[in-house]
This record gives structure tokens, sequence and C-alpha cells, in this order.
């Protein structure tokens, strides 16, 4: 079995990392960190390179993903793209812009009313709240649950922004009193859309770290090359040289997996759940590492503010942290296997 990239896949990589590069130098990244805001003039370029269409494969997302953490994307695609998106293709209505999921199916409430819907409760914790055209609220209904799209300008509906490790992913707390939405897909088809579009999302965020830990890697590699101490480049020293090929194995072990779990969602395979699990845990693992790994091979220069190898450590914890709050991957593998 050929597990190897297709033609077309590889222009994909190599179009998407283009793109981000020529876009978001360094420099673009620090600019857009410091002022804690989103690159609100990408978008209209995503919707035309295809990177929002519907009919995109696991394996295509995946590769978008990755590129993505190695960029740091200052744009909400990731929210957009793996956890609304899948709501608007099974609704059949067309994307509002920019969106995002807010998994509400414990704390809020929807009802009919006066011929539309309300909705009410609170929902911690969204991702890129903010840069939402619209808002995919999950809540609870007379009959389960249901997804509903909400205007971030909608009357009942309140943000609270929190602050985070990471500036370029946001993350709100909304509360909604009487916030009137549309119905997107009711039950019983909701409640496993939630769950399939919850899957995929952090399948994407496994493959996001495998880019994160790839760049981190990539800029200590450079430094490592270029600074010299006693006459000799320090890479040349295997101190510097063993941490550089461990980080390297983790990484491939971490990509190895992350499109293992891409091609298992998308095929729907019966061990699935198992390939999500190893990569959740291996990539998130990698991109920390790799990451401290860049920190310390650079020295001094690492911890600073100027040199850019903390802002994608930034990231690596934002995922850690995002994935703390879920249950434990290696636990729900356990269980699986163990049975």
């Amino acid at each position: 079995m050929d597990f190897a990239l297709t033609e077309t896949q590889t222009d994909l990589r190599a179009a998407a990392r283009r793109y981000l590069g020529d876009r978001y130098p360094a420099s673009r990244i620090a600019e857009l960190s410091d002022a804690a805001g989103h690159d609100g003039g990408a978008w209209p370029e995503l919707e035309r390179q295809g990177w929002l269409d519907a009919d995109l494969g696991m394996v295509e997302l995946a590769l978008l993903a990755e590129e993505g953490g190695r960029a740091l994307h200052p744009a909400p695609w990731w929210a957009t793209a793996g956890q609304a998106l899948p709501v608007y293709a099974a609704a059949g209505v067309g994307l509002p812009g920019p969106a995002t999921l807010a998994d509400g199916s414990d704390t809020c409430r929807a009802s009919r009313e006066c011929d539309g819907w309300l909705l009410r409760g609170r929902v911690a914790s969204v991702v890129d709240a903010r840069a939402a055209a619209e808002i995919v609220v999950a809540a609870r209904t007379g009959t389960g649950v249901a997804l509903l799209g909400v205007r971030p300008d909608a009357p009942g509906l309140s943000r609270v922004e929190r602050a985070g490790i990471d500036p370029l992913r946001e993350v709100s707390d909304l509360e909604l009193v009487r916030t009137p939405a549309r119905l997107l897909v009711g039950s019983p088809s909701a409640e496993p859309l939630l769950a399939s579009a919850g899957r995929r999302a952090v399948a994407l965020l496994a493959c996001e770290a495998v880019g994160v830990a790839d760049r981190a890697l990539e800029l200590a590699v450079e430094y490592a090359g270029t600074r010299v101490q006693f006459d000799r480049p320090i890479g040349s020293y295997q101190a510097v040289g063993h941490l550089l090929a461990d980080g390297y194995a983790e990484l491939e072990l971490a990509r190895s997996l992350a499109y293992r779990a891409a091609c298992a969602l998308q095929d729907q395979a019966e061990d699935a759940g198992q390939a999500l699990a190893c990569a959740v845990h291996a990539a998130g693992q990698a991109a920390t590492r790799v990451c401290e790994t860049a920190i310390q091979v650079c020295g001094g220069i690492g911890v600073t503010w100027e040199f850019p190898v903390h802002r994608w450590y930034r990231r690596a914890l934002w995922l850690e942290a995002f994935h703390a709050g879920r249950p434990d991957p290696l636990a729900a593998l356990a269980e699986v296997v163990l049975g």
C-alpha cells in the first residue's frame, strides 16, 4: 500500500508554505502577536485559494493545518474549517465567513418562541469568537442537542475575552440571554455531528502541533549551524547534535501518527479512535519538547523577546492547555485496548 502524498497533495502543501511564508515572515507574526490581533484581510484570499472548500479531505486539511502551525497562521482558519464548517455543510447552507463553534450542550438551552429560536446559558473557552462572522452554538432543546447559528452582534450576547498564553489564538467566554439564533442542524443529527466535528478539530490540532515542532526545530538547526564557539559551529558538538537528533526523531514519529489519524478519520476506520489518541499524545509532546530543545540549543538568545522561538513555544503550550480540559488520550486508548 502506498502511503506517499499524491502529486496534488504535494502541490497543495508547497503552495500553502509559499503563501504563508510570503505573507507571514517572523516580523509580521511578531507585529500581530504583540498587537493581539488577527490578520483580518486574509480571509478573502483563503476563500479564493480553496482553503475552506467543503470537499477537502482530511489529509488535505491536515497538510494545511501543519503549514498553519509552522507559520502560526494568524487567521481563524482552524476554528472555521475544523469546527464550524462540517455544521454548515450538513445544514446545506453557505459559510457566512469566519466562524467558530461553542459547545454549550451541557450549559445552554434553546427554545422555540415566536417563530424563532432563543438561546440562554453560558459557554466557556470559545476559540476565535471575536473574529467570527457567526458562532455555531450547541444547545439543549426539548428533544435533544441542536446546533444554532448566532451573530456576534445579536442582542443578549455578551463576550468576555480571556487572557491566554498565545495572543494569536484568542479565547472568549460567552453569555447568552434570550439571544436570537437560527437553527442549522436539529436533533437527532446534531449530537453525532458535534462529536464528529470535535474529532476532526482535534486531529487538525495534532497536525498543527507537528508544524509548530517542525518550525521550532528548523530555527534551532539554523542557529546551531551559524553560531560558532571555539572556531566550530555549535551544531558540530555532540551535546547539541544529539539534542537536535532526538527532536527530529520525536517530530517524525508525531508526523506519522498525525497523518495516520487523518487517514483513519477520512476512511472512517474502526481504529480511528486509537489513531487519534496516539496522534494527540505524540504531537502535543513533540511540540512542547522540540520548542524547549530549541530554546536550550539557542542558549541566552533563545529566551529573549526578540528571538522568535518563544512564539512557537506559546502555541505549543496553548495546545497543551486545550487538551488538558479533555479526556486523557492515553487513558482513552488504554480503555479501548484493554477493554
